[in-house]
């Protein structure tokens, strides 16, 4: 499925616990209603763009192709992000 929206959160996880393998988890808003509003972007994406942190992709417009897992998670295949934020940077 061929997604669009706006990355609201970007957290880092462990999965499954104490593997060392990590994933971003992704919270989206902007998507249409019948579709996911968190996704997952696997370990192997990561390792290959060094620039997938969550503080860069944060705030983002994004488009991304996934697919639901056995599991029922929605998993990233691909995920192509603008250059400009689309959400204000939080306050600190």
């Amino acid at each position: 499925m061929r997604i669009r929206g706006i990355v609201r959160v970007a957290n880092l996880e462990e999965n499954p616990p104490g593997s060392e393998r990590i994933e971003m988890l992704l919270r989206a808003q902007g998507v249409r209603p019948d579709q996911p509003r968190l996704l997952v972007v696997p370990y192997e994406l990561l390792l290959g763009d060094l620039a997938l942190e969550p503080e860069h992709v944060q705030g983002k417009g994004f488009e991304a192709e996934v697919n639901e897992d056995p599991g029922g998670r929605w998993v990233v295949s691909e995920i192509a992000f603008t250059t400009g934020r689309a959400l204000r940077a939080p306050e600190e």
